[in-house]
């Protein structure tokens, strides 16, 4: 009825394992958001230098102060400089792309509300301009 196990059955076992674990990761892969992390990452690569340029502008002046009161659920930050200022805070949410949005900044100190962000990792991309200096500064919080 059943013939003796050779080594043909090995190979055809063998065969028949590896094609299932291909086709398991194949099928696995196609549900993975390959996006990239940002829309025009190759001309922001290709504006680096300006990028550094602002955030050794901020280590040298550290004109900044990025404040985070949990119990009355706020974010207060803090431009130490007496002349008018232009710029703008990224809130980058690194697990979802989709939560990401800005906020102007409205003079010396802007105050944001936390109540409505979700919970967990942020990074705040904070790009001013003073004058004709412009300065960056990102800053890792957890809500």
């Amino acid at each position: 009825m059943f013939k003796k196990f050779n080594w043909g059955h090995g190979i055809f076992i063998f065969y028949v394992c590896f094609v299932t674990a291909v086709v398991t990761a194949l099928v696995a892969s196609f549900g993975v958001d390959h996006s990239l992390v940002v829309e025009d990452y190759y001309a922001q690569d290709l504006a680096y230098q300006s990028q550094y340029d602002k955030v050794k502008n901020n280590l040298e002046s550290q004109n900044i102060e990025v404040d985070l009161d949990e119990v009355h659920q706020r974010l207060t930050i803090n431009i130490n400089h007496e002349g008018s200022i232009q710029g703008a805070i990224e809130f980058y949410r690194p697990s979802d792309k989709s939560k990401d949005f800005n906020v102007k900044l409205k003079d010396q100190v802007t105050t944001i509300s936390t109540k409505d962000l979700l919970t967990g990792k942020w990074v705040l991309k904070i790009d001013w301009k003073e004058g004709n200096k412009s300065f960056y500064k990102e800053e890792l919080i957890y809500i």
